[in-house]
């Protein structure tokens, strides 16, 4: 099972002041996360290990403090495959139906989110996707100094100005706790400060991973009906 903005101008929400560039840190994308209890967006990944690094393009919905949904769309758009898992429900489960006639046979599977089936598909559980998994992460690793960060710098994705940072693991270590990972490169939207794409890349800067979080609406109130199957 899978699990893990054309245009940036992506999220629905005022977003409030924000620090010059030169002042921004990941302090203030943490302090931002914090004022996020729910969003969706259109969710896309990339992992060299999982079909040669196919694009996935996911439609994800969010609630802390782990409440997730995930409808994989198909060529056309449509809905291919839905996983659902709540924190505290389902005996720790995730619930997943697919489409179609398989969907039909196999009907609603219940599976450990750190299971070989649910797992065949994606390097990591439904239970670490998301902008606060690697908000998270970069946090603690930053705190312990297991990474050393780049200063900030101002570029262009898609037309619209926006911030990167980049995060390196010295050598024998693998950057949050990614085998081979090396780098990290976070771009962030100023105007919200939160990260819009993430590129882990191994020594010789190859990618090992790609996420990509466009079209995001923050704090929409999502309820309990849509993390139900």
């Amino acid at each position: 099972m899978n699990t893990w903005l054309g245009s940036l101008a992506l999220f629905t929400l005022q977003a409030p002041a924000v620090a010059p560039l030169e002042a921004m840190s990941w302090t203030d994308v943490v302090a931002r996360y914090a004022t996020v209890h729910d969003y969706t967006c259109l969710y896309e990944k990339q992992e060299r290990a999982i079909d040669h690094g196919a694009l996935q393009t996911i439609r994800m919905s969010f609630r802390k403090p782990l409440d997730v949904r995930l409808d994989w769309l198909d060529d056309a758009g449509k809905v291919d495959q839905v996983a659902v898992y709540r924190q505290g429900y389902n005996d720790g489960k995730v619930i997943v139906k697919r489409r179609g006639l398989v969907g039909s046979i196999a009907g609603i599977i219940r599976l450990d989110p750190q299971s070989t089936m649910a797992l065949q598909d994606s390097r990591h559980p439904i239970t670490q996707v998301g902008l606060g998994h690697l908000i998270d992460r970069v946090a603690q690793d930053l705190r312990k100094e297991r990474v050393t960060s780049q200063p900030l710098v101002e570029e262009t994705i898609d037309g619209r100005a926006c911030d990167r940072l980049q995060f390196d693991a010295p050598a024998g270590t693998a950057l949050f706790g990614i085998e081979g990972a090396r780098r990290a490169v976070v771009w962030i939207d100023p105007v919200v400060t939160l990260p819009i794409k993430v590129e882990i890349l191994d020594s010789a800067g190859g990618m090992i991973e790609r996420h990509r979080f466009r079209d995001a609406r923050l704090n929409p109130a999502l309820s309990d009906a849509v993390f139900t199957l």
